[in-house]
C-alpha cells in the first residue's frame, strides 16, 4: 500500500522477536526487521554481537593471509626507506614487526568503529533526502545492514583454505570483490576502488536503502539515492586512504 506522499508503508508486524531473530532475518526478510525496529530502534545488543563476529572474522583472515600481509608491509617499508634514506634496515625491520602486530588490532578496531561512523552517515545523508529517521535509527540501520559484511570475511577465509593465497598480493584483494581479479601490479588506489565492489558491501548498501525506506519513512527512490551517496562517500575515503599508503 502506498501513502499519499508516495512512501510505501512498512509491513504490519505484530509479533515480538529476539535480537537473534532480527540478525537471522536481516539476510532474507530485512523489511520485516526494519519494520519491527522502526518504533523501537534498539541496536546495542546487535552491535555487540556484530563486533564479536567482526573481531573473530578479521583475526582469522589476518592469520590466513599472514604471508600476504607480511609481503605488503615489506613493500611499504621499502617504499618508506626510498623516501627516507636516513632510515636504517634495523628501523625498517622494527617497523615491519610493529606493523604485523598492529594490523590485526587496527583492523578489528576499524571494523567495529566503522559501523558507528556509518550510522552517523546514514542519519546525516538520510536527512538530505528527507529521511524522518533520527540518529538512533541511523545507528540501528547501519548495525543490521553491516551483518552481510561478515559474509565477506567468511568467504575470504574459505578462499584462503581452498585456493591458497599465492595469487593475492594485497590485503584489499583478499575478500570476494572485483579486487580479487585484478592483475598483479595493480595500484593500491585501483584495488581500493575495486574492493568496494564486494558481496558484503553491495549487500549492506541495499539493506541501508531498505532501512531508510522503512525506518526513515522515505520513498524508495530517495532511500536508494541516499544509500548510493553513502557508498560513494565510503569509496572516496577508501581510495584516498590507499593513495596515502607508501608502496
Amino acid at each position: 500500500m502506498t501513502s499519499p506522499e508516495g512512501v510505501i508503508q512498512a509491513p504490519v508486524v505484530t509479533n515480538e522477536a529476539s535480537v537473534m531473530d532480527d540478525i537471522i532475518e536481516i539476510f532474507y526478510a530485512p523489511s520485516r526487521v526494519f519494520a519491527r525496529r522502526r518504533d523501537n530502534p534498539k541496536f546495542w545488543a546487535a552491535f555487540f554481537i556484530l563486533s564479536i563476529l567482526f573481531a573473530i572474522g578479521i583475526w582469522v583472515m589476518m592469520r590466513n593471509y599472514a604471508d600476504v600481509l607480511d609481503a605488503q608491509i615489506r613493500r611499504q617499508m621499502a617504499a618508506t626507506m626510498e623516501k627516507n634514506p636516513q632510515m636504517t634496515a634495523e628501523q625498517a625491520e622494527t617497523g615491519r614487526r610493529m606493523g604485523q602486530t598492529i594490523a590485526p588490532i587496527a583492523g578489528i578496531f576499524m571494523g567495529v568503529i566503522s559501523t558507528l561512523i556509518l550510522g552517523f552517515g546514514v542519519w546525516l545523508v538520510g536527512k538530505l533526502f528527507d529521511s524522518k529517521a533520527n540518529i538512533t535509527h541511523g545507528l540501528m540501520i547501519a548495525t543490521f545492514a553491516s551483518f552481510p559484511k561478515i559474509v565477506d570475511l567468511v568467504i575470504a577465509a574459505v578462499q584462503a583454505l581452498v585456493m591458497g593465497t599465492a595469487g593475492v598480493t594485497n590485503m584489499m584483494a583478499a575478500g570476494p570483490s572485483l579486487a580479487r581479479f585484478a592483475p598483479a601490479g595493480t595500484s593500491t588506489t585501483i584495488l581500493a576502488l575495486l574492493s568496494r565492489f564486494s558481496i558484503g558491501t553491495i549487500w549492506a548498501t541495499i539493506l541501508i536503502a531498505i532501512g531508510l525506506h522503512i525506518a526513515g519513512r522515505m520513498t524508495k527512490g530517495r532511500a536508494y539515492s541516499a544509500a548510493i551517496v553513502l557508498w560513494l562517500i565510503g569509496t572516496g575515503l577508501a581510495v584516498f586512504s590507499a593513495m596515502r599508503q607508501p608502496g
